[in-house]
């Protein structure tokens, strides 16, 4: 056993013992994630999105948990904050590397889009600036808005059944941002544009109407978008 796992083997141990203190199911379901976690490592691998959710329904339990959770405490492939800001985010480098070495095609697709989506600290969408805590804009014209759409429509068709809950929110935040979203991060230029490459790429998209008349919109100096979206 390698020094590493023996580690997370002990804080699954541990968290056994602790999860009564918890008063919560978190303890009890960040020992099962370790668990799996150390199985799937001693084992031939495969599919690693059984183990994701694991180590999701744990994080979620340590964050609802917060300040009844001793700190600090940490869940091996999640960036885990239990007190003020209270987060609990995947690492997608973690399970990228996981399933380059154990997992199948298909996580290693999911896992290299997840980390092409997301911030290195798992905080937000590479497509989002914040402004606040609870606020953010998007940036219409991000070189990569077009791209993921496209790649993780084409997981959601190709592999419908993997990850679906993932993939269909990661299409559903894409959506709506040039459908929906009304912070725009540049001046109207730079939302024309985003917007013109959207329907340029993808003009069968399920939102391209919508987008089609956003844009008309935006460019007689109407709609609902803010340019330089600003916090209030």
């Amino acid at each position: 056993m390698s020094a590493r796992s023996a580690a997370w083997l002990w804080g699954a141990v541990l968290a056994g013992v602790s999860g009564l203190a918890w008063g919560s199911d978190a303890g009890s379901l960040r020992g099962d994630y370790l668990r799996s976690l150390e199985r799937f490592e001693q084992t031939r691998g495969g599919s690693l999105e059984r183990l994701f959710e694991s180590g999701q329904a744990a994080a979620s339990a340590l964050r609802e948990a917060g300040d009844a959770v001793p700190a600090p405490v940490t869940l091996p492939g999640f960036f885990i904050d239990t007190g003020e800001v209270r987060r609990a985010d995947p690492d997608a480098r973690f399970f990228l590397a996981l399933a380059r070495e154990r997992g199948t095609a298909v996580d290693e697709e999911f896992f290299t889009l997840w980390r092409r989506t997301w911030t290195v600290d798992g905080v937000r969408r590479v497509y989002a600036v914040p402004l606040s805590d609870a606020a953010e804009c998007h940036v219409f014209d991000h070189p990569e808005l077009a791209p993921l759409y496209r790649d993780w429509t084409r997981l959601w068709a190709t592999h419908p059944r993997a990850y679906t809950a993932r993939v269909e929110r990661e299409i559903q935040a894409l959506e709506d941002v040039v459908a929906r979203s009304t912070c725009a991060c540049g001046e109207r230029e730079s939302v024309e544009a985003g917007l013109e490459r959207f329907l340029k790429s993808f003009p069968r998209s399920p939102v391209a109407p919508e987008v089609r008349a956003r844009l008309e919109r935006v460019r007689t100096g109407g709609g609902d978008i803010h340019f330089r979206c600003q916090p209030g």
